[in-house]
């Protein structure tokens, strides 16, 4: 692993892209959402710390991205309810074809949802990997998922995409 004066750097190259589509997930808002992943690996260059491995530091970026658009949304009072009708196609066209559609799809859910069925299925965590990044218990983000999936599923169900 590098020094502590070269991870912020490490960070970015290595998880930036991560906490963008991260942010985005949670914002919806291309803008918001650098500013938030910008924040991040700001105030890891300000403060650097020591990261057992990669995974360790993946874990510590997702879970300030999601804290700070957590807090972004509190400070504005901003809720975020976006159909797929909403969703902003000039924001979109900028990512690969696949990411889009999964950005798409998750987008729909409203918060906390979208943030744990971003982590699980499209970063891979587990529920007990997102509980402790979170700071909720394991069975509040199990509940949370299946809800998230259950919105999804009626979400997609009702602008015809499934049937």
């Amino acid at each position: 692993m590098l020094s502590e004066s070269n991870i912020a750097l490490y960070a970015f190259q290595k998880y930036g892209d991560t906490a963008l589509q991260a942010a985005f997930c949670c914002l919806g808002s291309r803008a918001d959402a650098e500013d938030v992943a910008q924040e991040v690996f700001f105030a890891l260059h300000r403060k650097p710390r020591a990261f057992n491995d990669d995974e360790h530091l993946k874990a510590y970026i997702l879970r300030a991205v999601i804290n700070r658009c957590r807090n972004l949304r509190r400070s504005l009072r901003r809720r975020i309810r976006i159909s797929l009708e909403d969703v902003n196609e000039s924001e979109l066209a900028e990512q690969p074809d696949s990411l889009r559609e999964i950005i798409e799809t998750v987008r729909v859910l409203p918060p906390p949802y979208n943030a744990v069925v971003y982590l699980h299925d499209c970063e891979g965590y587990t529920i007990r990997e997102i509980a402790d990044m979170l700071g909720k218990k394991e069975n509040t983000i199990g509940a949370q998922l299946r809800r998230g999936r259950e919105k999804l599923r009626i979400e997609l169900k009702d602008s015809g995409v499934l049937e």
